[in-house]
């Protein structure tokens, strides 16, 4: 007792197992054997003390008894803050008692700290544990990080079905709303857009969202009702985001504001949504360019073309990064310079 009350824990086990050895069925010997239980745990080497025990004929532990201590012994290393010794005593336990009493408890607790530690792939397996176990009172939590994870690592499919889950079995409202918003982006990823504006109006009217999860509903209407020739409803959807949104998504709100105004003929005003478009959202490059091809197709059109020859120059000169944005300019550099050449030509021939 002395070596123990010194924290001298392997000086301490020598005498207890000395004591046992002298002295086996003398009340000294049960003392040492349920004190030695103590050093055991703390170490974290229950298994080493039940090893021990089934050997002296005067003790009787049930497998119960082992199965708690293992798990009160990782229990220990963990509020004490030794998380490594901690993590090993958990998948301890795992290893002796695959089907014990804290299998569940276990394997959540084991998990959060693997996931603390930065080892997400263990974190998941353990995570996934408890989400495929009902009647747990971790499952919440372990279908909210297992969902998590898998989107981390764009496992889409698998991250769907745990999604799903999470959805119907949620008592939080903020883990449902997290699962349809997350379902909405992966049908719309999948190009099954009749599922994600579903599940965009599923958000749209969930409780308590902010402005964030409204613009991101909103935009995945737009996109998707753009994506089926629904322009009618893109509009009316993108006209909500510019009103809440703000940063990317404001910014490609104000593009289609100009698209649209463009469409239907109200150039000036296109123009304006442009300049906005490239004063408050500079930083947005991608959607600044193609602003720019909007705003030179606009200037052509109000008879312009000096202006919307100098915009187009401009676009293939400063946006190269954006292939796809310079092609479009350069074909539609192409276009005005053939419709000038053509006009020219007609006022040549006239005059003669």
């Amino acid at each position: 007792l002395v070596h123990y009350n010194a924290n001298r824990n392997e000086d301490a086990l020598s005498k207890f197992g000395s004591v046992v050895d002298k002295y086996p069925n003398s009340q000294e010997a049960i003392q040492a054997v349920n004190t030695a239980k103590l050093v055991y745990m703390e170490m974290g080497r229950v298994n080493e003390y039940a090893a021990w025990v089934r050997n002296l004929d005067f003790v009787e532990v049930s497998d119960a008894e082992f199965d708690n201590a293992t798990f009160e012994s990782a229990e220990k290393q963990a509020l004490e803050g030794r998380t490594a010794a901690a993590i090993k005593g958990y998948e301890n336990y795992i290893s002796e008692f695959p089907s014990g009493l804290h299998i569940v408890d276990v394997h959540f607790k084991l998990a959060q700290l693997q996931f603390s530690e930065g080892n997400q792939e263990k974190a998941l397996n353990s995570f996934k544990y408890v989400a495929d176990r009902g009647g747990s009172d971790y499952k919440e939590q372990a279908l909210t990080r297992v969902c998590e994870l898998l989107l981390a690592k764009e496992d889409y499919s698998t991250a769907m079905e745990y999604l799903i889950q999470l959805e119907n079995s949620a008592d939080i409202t903020q883990n449902r709303t997290y699962a349809r918003q997350n379902l909405m982006k992966a049908y719309y990823d999948q190009k099954n857009y009749e599922k994600t504006l579903e599940y965009a109006d599923k958000v749209m009217n969930s409780p308590g969202i902010d402005d964030r999860i409204k613009s991101d509903a909103q935009i995945m209407i737009a996109r998707s009702a753009m994506k089926t020739a629904d322009e009618e409803t893109a509009e009316e959807a993108y006209a909500k985001v510019q009103k809440i949104a703000s940063g990317s998504l404001a910014a490609e709100a104000l593009y289609f504001d100009a698209y649209f105004k463009q469409k239907r003929g109200a150039l000036e005003e296109s123009n304006i949504a442009v300049q906005k478009l490239a004063r408050e959202y500079a930083i947005y490059k991608e959607w600044g360019g193609k602003g720019l091809i909007i705003m030179a197709q606009n200037f052509y059109a109000l008879g312009d073309a000096f202006q919307a020859t100098y915009i187009l120059e401009s676009v293939i000169s400063n946006f190269t990064q954006f292939p796809e944005i310079e092609s479009k300019a350069r074909e539609e550099l192409a276009e005005i310079k053939t419709k000038e050449a053509e006009k020219n030509a007609s006022v040549n021939t006239g005059e003669n």
